[in-house]
């Protein structure tokens, strides 16, 4: 049986004719006489006849069919479809499973009579489901993975701050669209992500070529313009050293650089200032607005005030909002990825047998470039944004649904002022129950009460019925989730906001932020010294013994640093380092500087390459001694060298 009927014809489907039709019955007219004259049918006039004879407030044709067979009145079925959409617009959204029993408890909480197939599975029928879709412009779509920070903290409040310090710099500067700019970086990878290919059906597993399993990554930093242009893009490549043929078959103009993770850094984002300050032309006397996102790499004192000299104000958006208020985020890096995965796969199709290398990557970035970084969806992007042009109201209450509560509970801007904190992170769930909600659904049967184990007939829906004494609304049923107040976590990082970098109190904040990170840097190194060339007082008063013979089965070289190893014992000029020297090496972790011993067996210009030592326990107890790990290999550069060492004792017998 067909889920909806559809009409062979068209005749009597037009209200209008059936009126007229009927008036001229009434008028005196015969039933075939006044059917022929308007084109309806005479067994469809005869019946509205008679149902507007019986019924004559009533609706007849296919419209009144449609109300009588509905599970639910109107009102209720209304009810529940918007509460589904109010679930799905605060990123809480139903599987079909969940919304169909949740359908079910809810006629079931109100005494609405159902058919038997929903008694037996205890949820709603397919049929139900596919009209129910039909009836309120529903559809099951695949949702974006959100994380819980983005969604609370695009809200009023932050986004408000942000369009606040835009139209300042805007209304101070008279920028214009060629002068705003935006930043951002991206990753390309060597193992790209496959299309859809064609294959057999039912086939349980289809797969297609990648490059390798696990790729390593590019970093491109890309500039849009909101006039439409786009900047040569600058590669990161994870080396330690650049070279100029990395970049071959690239974009016309584009630069490239080197870090050891293939990551953005303070240095090399000073690097691409110079970059973009030259494509754009800049001076101070004719500025431009660069719009980028709060990394640590941006906010710098080195570029903001390579920035500020140059004529370039640097504005950033608030921090997890670059899903909505950053053009490259919202309408090229899709395309972009999308353009790149298919340009990935011809190459694989026309280089069979070979693997994509991070130096084949500038020439397929070429060619998305073409294709992504097009006007159309550069000017989309700041409009979508607001930011080109200027429209601080782009963002309706439904975009800001996740982060906000209902009108009757959701924290305005002043009070997000007095707490110092922004309006999501101040109670974001909704009322467990709508105070506006009806009490009672008033229904055409509404002084019958259907009994809650009652069925209707199996193969068709039945008559609605609701109780009146006692209404359940599907907010009762199915809440919107109510998050208990986030705790704070214990670091000392600031929390990042939207700013002007340029502005001079801002970059004075920075200056001091910087001088303070300086100043305890300088005070963990000089610990750290002093850890590994100064004694305990305790240890150097004691008796120093001769060393013991190691057994000839010992299979690694112990070495004994000499007491007297001070600062004025060791030669400070690194530039005779040679193969076999032992140096102290500089390894900077994320919240502190590591210093290891090291010995050098290669050396190339300023990089050189050894293996690391491991500290075991001393035979004397006055020495400190350590051992050469030969499977610890790395490559350090000459700045990270903190102290050539004397040359030290060699204890044991075996090499």
């Amino acid at each position: 049986m067909p889920q909806e009927y559809k009409r062979k014809t068209n005749r009597g489907s037009n209200p209008d004719f059936l009126q007229r039709a009927a008036a001229d019955v009434q008028g005196g007219s015969s039933i075939r006489s006044a059917a022929k004259d308007h084109g309806v049918d005479c067994s469809t006039l005869k019946r509205y006849m008679e149902k507007q004879r019986d019924d004559p407030e009533g609706v007849s044709g296919y419209q009144n069919c449609k109300i009588k067979n509905l599970i639910f009145p109107p009102e209720m079925e209304t009810e529940l479809a918007q509460h589904i959409k109010d679930l799905a617009a605060s990123y809480n959204g139903l599987s079909k499973e969940k919304c169909c029993s949740l359908t079910y408890e809810y006629a079931m909480r109100n005494r609405v009579e159902v058919p038997d197939n929903w008694q037996t599975t205890q949820k709603a029928g397919q049929s139900f489901w596919l009209g129910f879709k039909k009836r309120h412009n529903l559809a099951i779509r695949s949702p974006e993975a959100t994380s819980l920070a983005r969604a609370t903290a695009f809200n009023r409040h932050t986004v408000g701050k942000f369009y606040d310090n835009l139209a300042s710099v805007m209304d101070q500067h008279k920028f214009q669209a060629q002068d705003i700019y935006n930043l951002d970086e991206t990753g390309c990878t060597t193992v790209q992500k496959p299309g859809n290919v064609v294959a057999p059906k039912g086939v349980k597993q289809v797969g297609s070529v990648t490059s390798a399993e696990r790729g390593e990554l590019v970093t491109v930093v890309n500039t849009i313009s909101a006039g439409g242009a786009v900047l040569p893009p600058l590669f990161l490549f994870p080396r330690v050293n650049y070279r100029e043929h990395f970049i071959r078959g690239g974009p016309v103009g584009s630069i490239g650089g080197a870090t050891r993770t293939g990551w953005i850094n303070t240095e090399t984002f000073v690097g691409y200032m110079d970059h973009f300050i030259h494509h754009t032309r800049c001076t101070p006397e004719r500025k431009v607005l660069l719009i980028l996102d709060n990394h640590e790499a941006h906010i710098s004192l080195a570029a903001v005030d390579k920035a500020k000299a140059n004529g370039v104000a640097l504005l950033t958006i608030p921090p997890h909002t670059s899903h909505r208020l950053q053009p490259l985020d919202t309408a090229i890096y899709g395309p972009y990825k999308r353009a790149y995965a298919r340009a990935m796969d011809a190459w694989m199709r026309s280089n069979p047998g070979k693997t994509v290398s991070i130096y084949d990557l500038p020439s397929l970035v070429n060619e998305v470039h073409v294709c992504a970084c097009v006007p159309r969806n550069i000017l989309s992007g700041f409009r979508s944004a607001g930011i080109y042009p200027f429209n601080r109201d782009i963002f309706t209450d439904a975009d800001y649904a996740p982060a906000n509560a209902p009108a009757e509970n959701a924290p305005d801007a002043d009070q997000a002022e007095k707490t110092g904190a922004p309006a999501a992170d101040l109670e974001n769930a909704p009322a467990a129950q709508d105070s506006d909600a009806p009490a009672a659904v008033p229904t055409e049967n509404s002084d019958t009460t259907a009994d809650a184990g009652s069925s209707g007939n199996p193969d068709g829906p039945t008559t609605s019925r609701a109780s009146t004494s006692t209404y359940v609304s599907p907010r009762d049923i199915e809440p919107f989730p109510k998050a208990a107040p986030r705790k704070g976590r214990a670091t000392n990082r600031k929390k990042g906001s939207t700013k002007i970098l340029t502005d001079t109190p801002v970059r004075d904040e920075i200056a001091a932020a910087n001088k303070a990170k300086e100043n305890k840097k300088q005070a963990a190194n000089t610990n750290a010294r002093k850890s590994l060339f100064t004694k305990p007082q305790s240890r150097s008063k004691r008796k120093k013994l001769p060393s013991e013979s190691s057994s000839s089965s010992e299979s690694d070289m112990d070495m004994e640093l000499s007491d007297t190893s001070d600062d004025s014992d060791v030669d400070d000029d690194q530039e005779d380092i040679i193969e076999g020297d032992f140096v102290i090496v500089k390894v900077h972790r994320k919240t502190r500087t590591m210093h290891y011993i090291a010995r050098v067996d290669g050396f190339d210009a300023d990089e050189y390459e050894g293996v690391f030592l491991r500290r075991v326990l001393s035979r004397n107890d006055d020495r400190a001694t350590f051992v050469v790990d030969t499977e610890d290999e790395a490559l350090w550069l000459q700045e990270d060298i903190a102290k050539k060492l004397p040359t030290p004792t060699v204890s044991g017998t075996s090499l």
